[in-house]
């Protein structure tokens, strides 16, 4: 029961580690997405309309 740490039972340990893990998978998400933006961010328009002027699809 030492290793439980606080956790009154077992079933309250594992509780705590699913949601640790499911935090950690929520950060790692949203640290793709920040990284995502922020290539976004860097995109330079300019260059982006130029492009699409074009392209067979553009206006």
């Amino acid at each position: 029961m030492r290793a439980m740490g606080n956790h009154g039972s077992v079933d309250e340990l594992l509780a705590h580690v699913l949601q640790e893990y499911r935090m950690a998978q929520l950060r790692a998400e949203a640290d793709k997405l920040r990284n995502r933006l922020r290539e976004i961010g860097d995109t330079n328009v300019e260059a982006l309309v130029e492009r699409l002027g074009h392209s067979p699809y553009g206006g």
